[in-house]
């Protein structure tokens, strides 16, 4: 009986099987939740097969030494498992509870500022995480002066390795905004937790990172926020010039040195840097979680039929496009960072010669959460119950992970955006660089040629996928 309670724990730990999709099954973590959640990574799997394979070897030839020892190791991981399932019971049952009341939702600033879109500013985030990183590899920190104080930089600068030539393939993979201060004040603070991935490139060797990072963010209430167009920090934030700075830090062209945010988004600083070397591990189970909690809903209303059609189509396409690796024929139906960050993955897949498959899928129910309006957008999420065969093939057909014969159901938060006053229906137009017919994306570029549109019109685009147990309304 003792036997069989060692290879019933033998089974806890290697019989889990593992999926990936669109919306989740991986992380810039090295496993978990699109939306950030972590596994553990390929070395604590190893240790523990190693662990167990001592551990049956000790039972075999001295059981005297080691049915005790099982005992022990059974009863600790019962424990451990209790203790474990009590702390998941309290993160799902806090999960959707309000936020604190010292801060105060991104939304709210509208009041003061009428030009302000969440939608504009996570893009101006991950814009701005993009260009420090990659700035940093090539030694053009302080052309950002106007963004990022002289704490930041130095802060930037000092990850660099010896040796340092490039950064590349920088990718947001999950951005929170953590805190949100300072509406009853003139001065705004809000900080934002990072988790991204890039590729440093030095002297010794090219090595892939995994990091998460705290930005502290500051400006004034009263002003009026830039259009989209200008608002991924490619611009001066006072005179809205091309970003270019002089020796000391001044814009060229208004000649103003910007060391706050009077003008737009400041960082102030960054804490809690976390860098650990670690690849995408693409076979790690990801249970569902939260699927069966409630819709968690911040208004009420109607889904539109035609609207309700359209996310039905998006999410056809997109799981046929992950399905072939085939990202770049859905780029007009994601928003620019949603898109960059899956196609980190499907490269990921190409690298490892493996391909995710979810055989038989389909959308099952979508049920309305949240709608909202701002000056240059409009946003709809919606909960998204689809169901499917998930697994990951190589390129030869065998399966490294999944079942093709096991249903997988789960459920998650998208957030479709528009340009405001669109009429809807899939707009289209001739690429003015290579005159293929093309529809009109968030990203704005010509998805055969490269070549970027002029219009900055377009219908529901994917801009944001949440998993049940992070999304709070």
């Amino acid at each position: 009986m003792m036997r069989r309670a060692f290879w019933l724990l033998l089974s806890l730990f290697v019989a889990a099987e593992a999926w990936a999709r669109v919306g989740g099954g991986e992380s810039y973590s090295g496993g978990g939740s699109s939306s950030g959640g972590g596994s553990s990574d390929g070395g604590g799997a190893e240790i523990i097969f190693y662990i167990l394979r001592f551990l049956f070897w000790l039972t075999i030839e001295h059981p005297a030494i080691g049915i005790p020892v099982d005992i022990i190791v059974i009863i600790g991981v019962i424990m451990w498992l209790r203790r474990k399932q009590d702390t998941t019971s309290v993160r799902i049952a806090t999960s959707h509870a309000p936020a604190p009341s010292r801060s105060a939702r991104l939304d709210e600033l509208q009041r003061f500022d009428p030009n302000f879109s969440e939608i504009t500013f996570t893009d101006f985030c991950y814009s701005l995480y993009a260009r420090a990183h990659t700035a940093r590899g090539t030694g053009e920190l302080d052309r950002y002066a106007p963004y990022l104080s002289p704490a930041v930089r130095t802060a930037l600068r000092a990850q660099n390795p010896r040796g340092l030539r490039e950064v590349r393939g920088v990718i947001v993979g999950a951005m929170r905004v953590v805190s949100f201060t300072g509406l009853d004040t003139p001065q705004l603070r809000v900080t934002i937790e990072y988790e991204g991935n890039y590729t440093e490139v030095a002297a010794e060797g090219s090595q892939s990172w995994y990091t998460r990072e705290m930005w502290v963010l500051e400006r004034r209430r009263d002003i009026l926020s830039p259009p989209p167009e200008k608002a991924k920090a490619d611009h001066c934030p006072r005179c809205g010039a091309a970003l270019a700075t002089r020796t000391d830090g001044a814009c060229e062209y208004c000649g103003v040195k910007i060391n706050s945010g009077a003008f737009q988004w400041y960082v102030r600083s960054i804490t809690g840097y976390q860098k650990e070397a670690r690849g995408p591990l693409l076979t790690s189970n990801v249970p569902e979680r939260g699927t069966e909690l409630p819709t968690v809903r911040h208004s009420h209303f109607e889904l539109d039929p035609a609207f309700e059609a359209r996310v039905r189509e998006i999410a056809i396409e997109l799981q046929d496009a992950w399905t072939a690796r085939d990202w770049e024929r859905v780029r007009p139906l994601e928003s620019e960072p949603l898109f960059q960050m899956h196609r980190y993955w499907i490269d990921a897949y190409r690298a490892q010669k493996l391909r995710n498959v979810v055989d038989d899928f389909r959308v099952t129910r979508i049920e309305p959460a949240r709608q909202s309006t701002d000056a240059f957008y409009e946003a709809v999420t919606v909960r998204i119950f689809a169901e499917g065969r998930d697994h990951t093939v190589d390129d030869a057909g065998n399966v490294v992970a999944g079942s093709k014969t096991q249903l997988r159901r789960w459920s998650e938060y998208w957030t479709f955006i528009r340009s405001r006053g669109a009429t809807g229906g899939t707009q289209s137009r001739s690429c003015p660089n290579c005159g293929a017919k093309v529809a009109l994306g968030a990203t704005g570029v010509c998805e055969y040629c490269g070549g970027k549109l002029t219009t900055g019109e377009f219908d529901w685009v994917l801009s944001r996928i949440e998993q049940d147990e992070a999304y709070g309304g």
